[in-house]
């Protein structure tokens, strides 16, 4: 069987990362102010956790299974479209509802975590905001986004992020970005050095990734730093740049990591996308005066 990253990892336990993910994520978000404010765009906390709910059965996990089998796998879903739909609709939502279609969500994953870990039903191709990618590294990428929407609610409230959470999101960046790059036929190894977690993925040319837990600091080509700062670079809510010049992030290798540069071109609905295109180029301009 060719190798799916952490979903096919025998050291891993992806359904238990997930999982308390979810539960982190829920429990910081369980007594906070739903008006607040956060640095999203016309965001308030509600909409953040609105749009992360299950709503009459619907939700951005079920779309995607429903694309299993079918030539929708191929067509990148459009969660912006979905998410304000979702907004407007359910806006006038109690918190009790919203923390329930939140509950719902979580229980969701479980589900498809329970009935396809370990299983080939697990590694068929969904379709996501990024194009077509293993179901459970679209799950586990949802460790990701939980991770980065954490972030965005304790800025708007002053609270704190279990390191557990911020640290299952950057197992899922080192993953997903294995994949992507693994889709685009692109071999390279690359580190995501975390102080919390260290991981380095290897993807190959014939589709594979494989993804380990470093133990130390990576070598050979990385980015290092916080894992509030590496997950709010990766996704756009920072400059990477900026804080490459502030030593808050520490590239090693330029080269080696500019090999992933294609994944940005290839993949439109990549979060940050357009930011780290500009900062691969600005930083590969400061590197080689």
């Amino acid at each position: 069987m060719t190798d799916k990253g952490l979903a096919t990892s025998d050291a891993y336990d992806l359904p238990a990362a997930v999982t308390a993910s979810w539960d982190a994520f829920i429990a910081l978000v369980a007594d906070v102010d739903l008006s607040a404010r956060t640095r999203l765009d016309g965001w308030t906390v509600r909409d953040v956790v609105l749009h992360l709910g299950t709503w009459d059965g619907e939700s951005s996990l079920r779309a995607a299974l429903e694309t299993r089998g079918t030539d929708a796998v191929d067509t990148p879903l459009d969660p912006d479209a979905v998410n304000a739909a979702m907004i407007v609709a359910h806006g006038d939502a109690s918190a009790g509802e919203i923390l329930a279609a939140l509950q719902a969500s979580r229980d969701a994953v479980v589900e498809v975590l329970s009935s396809t870990a370990g299983t080939a039903a697990g590694l068929e191709p969904v379709a996501s905001q990024l194009g077509p990618i293993p179901l459970l590294t679209l799950v586990h990428a949802g460790c990701y986004e939980l991770a980065l929407h954490a972030l965005d609610v304790a800025d708007a409230v002053r609270a704190d992020v279990d390191p557990r959470l911020l640290a299952s999101g950057v197992a899922a960046l080192a993953d997903t970005t294995g994949c992507l790059a693994a889709r685009e036929g692109i071999e390279a190894s690359v580190g995501i050095d975390a102080d919390e977690a260290s991981w380095a993925f290897a993807s190959r040319a014939d589709g594979g990734w494989t993804v380990d837990r470093v133990e130390g600091s990576a070598h050979g080509p990385r980015v290092s730093g916080s894992a509030e700062d590496l997950l709010e670079a990766s996704a756009g809510r920072a400059d990477p740049v900026r804080l490459v010049t502030l030593r808050h992030l520490k590239v090693k290798h330029l080269g080696g990591l500019l090999a992933l540069t294609p994944i940005i071109d290839q993949v439109p609905g990549l979060p940050g996308g357009r930011g780290l295109k500009t900062a691969a180029k600005t930083l590969g301009g400061l590197f080689n005066r």
